[in-house]
């Protein structure tokens, strides 16, 4: 399936390219801090402090924040922020097609994917080990069904698939209650 262009179009007509820089630093603002961290207080009751992690190292992990539980115990978030929700959900699977970079569905060493659409209400915890067996056990079909997603950054592509948000809660819900034969 060919993708879709996502880069907007300008007022002379020309492409409008993406900006990792801009859009990390929108992913990094400190405005919706304060909302997410309400969110894991919520979602994780024994939560002791959430930590931010600036470090480059950690963010080419896919690790953003560590929740520091009273027990001793840790788990890791890549936060995802979306400005405007369109009904799905969106799952990177290039990060540089050029070079043949996976995206972060397959990267991430984090726990928690935490997709964020402050702007419609709605944020979605999602298990990293449960989406990419949801992914094992989809794609191929997935890769046929829903439309790619073409960003341009500069000198090279990210490649995102266009997931409806109930195809995706429930393919990772249907992991959950696998079955033994």
């Amino acid at each position: 399936m060919q993708g879709r262009d996502i880069a907007n179009v300008g007022q002379c007509g020309g492409i409008k390219l993406n900006n990792f820089h801009i859009d990390l630093e929108y992913s990094m603002e400190l405005r919706d801090d304060e909302r997410l961290d309400d969110f894991y207080k919520a979602a994780f009751p024994m939560l002791e402090r959430i930590e931010f992690c600036s470090e480059i190292s950690m963010q080419q992990k896919g690790i953003d924040k560590i929740i520091h539980f009273s027990n001793g115990n840790t788990i890791s978030i890549d936060e995802k922020k979306r400005r405007k929700y369109y009904g799905d959900i969106l799952l990177e699977i290039w990060k540089n097609k050029e070079q043949k970079k996976p995206g972060w569905l397959f990267y991430s060493q984090c726990d928690y994917i935490v997709y964020a659409i402050l702007g419609a209400n709605k944020i979605y915890l999602l298990p990293v080990l449960l989406l990419q067996m949801a992914w094992k056990n989809n794609g191929k079909e997935w890769l046929r069904e829903y439309d790619l997603k073409i960003a341009h950054n500069g000198s090279y592509d990210t490649v995102n698939i266009v997931i409806p948000t109930d195809v995706l809660l429930k393919a990772i819900s249907n992991e959950m209650k696998k079955q033994t034969a």
